[in-house]
């Protein structure tokens, strides 16, 4: 039996003709020429990451900067200073500050924490910490013990400019608050989160430590240790140096108050081990890829391409329902891989036609039979009570509106029947089943029901599910009552149908609100999981849950019926039909 030729070892046997060849003869020419050209690039690399990540650094700063400005452009603190020295109320100074504060500066991550100090009260410390928790209390406590005192110093002579400094590996920036004289009334202190500013900085080819200093003094330091003495002649850009047996790379960057100084101490070893890595690897695929492109280009596109695209085009007409859809497999010229997939690819799709087809089948059968199932759900005391109505209008009244009455029962059993087994009809054909039960219940309560309807004419002709409409208004009339035993109902049907689309909302409102413990019961009746025993709850309540569940099960989850109270004393019950 003849062995198949496996995809793998075709791909081997045209990789080491069209490359082990040529690439022995040329590859020590090419390291020769290309090393001092990657050597350069390689520094450029360097140099440009170190000023890109500087460039970072500073908008990041100037964030920081601008961020600080809202104490003073904003006159919150001003105005709550001045209400303090009117009032004295220490309290509403405290909470005005310190919510400003939480507002312009807890949700910053370049803040761990931001303080604000009073000149007249230096004693007094308004503060909010960061969200992640940075801005913990050993930072204010540590802040309070060893460094408001300097703060205070350094604020004597800052003016308007912006000025930072460190103390023992916390970085801080003060500014201060002035009044409309010019005056400072309040000290802005800020502790920088140098991980997030600086973090750009670890970007660096082969980073292993970074220093930063603000106007020559030092300010942070992370990773390897060195001391860099600062020295650059220009600023912007970056230039390379080795100092204490390490290789750095610096940059000087002016921001608005001052210059900073970032140096990032990198591996140049890891550095050079890279630079030959790529020597290599780039010379190796220049040399490889003249005689490898050509056939490459045959081998894929004759047994790769051609048929992967087939069986693309087949799959995306599978994805659109097209099942059972098959790519030929009479014209395969070789065995392999790809034509197993071609073979498995076609009885999967027979499979899943088989498959579908049966599920549909199944579906629409199991669907049709818990719609009738719901619809054939009668309410066995409404028609008690309307028989006993009849039965005392018979002997009061006149035949006329026994005839009337008799009329508008028929019309609702004829409904609840379902004699032409139409599981959709016409708001205007419903329309006929709730006016022939609102008559009934009219001639029941007589002055002591009033009903008024707004309806859309648009919406007449939309069809919807038989019988949705009448058990809501009828748990409405049962339940929606004044204290004086008058009922009202109002009927609103509004929305939009174009085509087949409908977005169309019922709205039913009747007075009173329901209890805290008849909501309950609404949410479980709404619910899906729930199972009514008809025994344990009345009719109308089976009849709520019967039009919620048709509506989801004919249309889908957007369809669904809702009751709420409105805060006004009354209870709206929403039928919303999208499809």
């Amino acid at each position: 039996m003849k062995s198949k030729k496996t995809l793998k070892w075709q791909m081997l046997r045209f990789l080491a003709i069209g490359w082990l060849v040529p690439l022995t003869a040329i590859v020590l020419l090419f390291l020769v020429v290309v090393t001092g050209r990657l050597d350069r690039q390689s520094e450029r690399t360097i140099t440009t990451s170190m000023e890109k990540a500087a460039e970072i650094c500073i908008l990041r700063l100037s964030d920081c900067i601008d961020a600080s400005k809202n104490a003073s452009y904003l006159p919150y603190v001003r105005d709550a200073w001045n209400a303090y020295e009117k009032s004295g109320d220490e309290g509403k100074l405290y909470n005005d500050v310190t919510v400003f504060l939480a507002e312009q500066y807890k949700y910053n991550p370049s803040f761990d924490m931001t303080v604000l100090i009073f000149t007249d009260e230096p004693e007094n410390i308004y503060y909010t910490g960061n969200t992640t928790g940075r801005g913990s209390v050993s930072r204010i406590r540590y802040f309070k013990d060893s460094v408001r005192a300097e703060v205070l110093l350094r604020s004597r002579n800052l003016d308007t400019r912006t000025e930072f400094f460190s103390s023992r590996g916390h970085v801080y920036m003060i500014r201060n608050l002035m009044n409309r004289s010019f005056q400072s009334y309040a000290v802005l202190v800020m502790e920088l989160n140098p991980e997030q500013i600086f973090e750009s900085l670890k970007s660096v080819w082969e980073y292993r430590g970074m220093q930063i200093s603000f106007d020559d003094t030092f300010l942070w330091a992370e990773g390897d240790e060195f001391d860099f003495d600062g020295k650059i002649s220009g600023v912007d850009k970056a230039i390379m140096t080795r100092q204490q047996g390490k290789d750095l790379v610096a940059c000087r960057k002016k921001s608005v108050d001052g210059n900073f100084t970032y140096a990032v101490v990198y591996d140049s070893g890891a550095v050079n081990l890279e630079k030959r890595s790529i020597n290599v690897t780039f010379g190796i695929l220049i040399l490889f890829l003249i005689p490898l492109i050509g056939m490459m280009i045959y081998f894929f596109n004759s047994r790769i391409n051609r048929p992967i695209t087939t069986l693309t085009e087949a799959s995306k007409q599978l994805a659109e329902g097209k099942y059972g859809i098959k790519v030929d497999e009479s014209k395969k010229k070789e065995e392999g891989e790809i034509a197993d997939l071609t073979h498995n690819f076609n009885l999967m799709s027979d499979k899943l036609s088989e498959q579908f087809n049966k599920i549909f089948v199944e579906e629409i059968a199991l669907r049709d039979a818990n719609i009738h199932a719901l619809q054939s759900q009668i309410n066995p005391h409404f028609l008690n009570n309307t028989l006993e109505i009849i039965n005392w209008e018979a002997r009061i009244h006149g035949e006329e509106k026994v005839s009337s009455m008799i009329e508008a029962l028929s019309t609702m059993m004829s409904a609840t029947m379902d004699r032409n087994r139409q599981s959709l009809i016409t708001i205007s054909e419903e329309m006929e089943y709730v006016r022939a039960y609102l008559y009934i219940i009219e001639c029941r309560y007589q002055d002591r029901f009033t009903y008024e309807e707004e309806i859309d004419p648009l919406l007449l002709n939309v069809k919807v599910p038989r019988l949705i409409i009448q058990p809501v208004i009828e748990n409405a009339v049962e339940y929606g009552s004044e204290d004086s035993g008058e009922r009202h109902v109002s009927l609103k049907i509004q929305g939009s149908a174009y085509g087949e689309e409908v977005d169309m909302q019922i709205m039913i409102i009747n007075p009173g609100e329901p209890s805290s413990e008849d909501m309950e019961k609404i949410r479980e009746l709404l619910s899906d999981d729930l199972e009514i025993k008809p025994m344990e709850e009345r009719s109308t309540r089976i009849g709520i849950r019967n039009v919620n569940r048709r509506l989801k099960m004919i249309y889908g989850g957007d369809s669904h019926l809702t009751i709420e109270p409105d805060g006004k004393g009354n209870t709206i019950s929403t039928i919303f039909v999208k499809k």
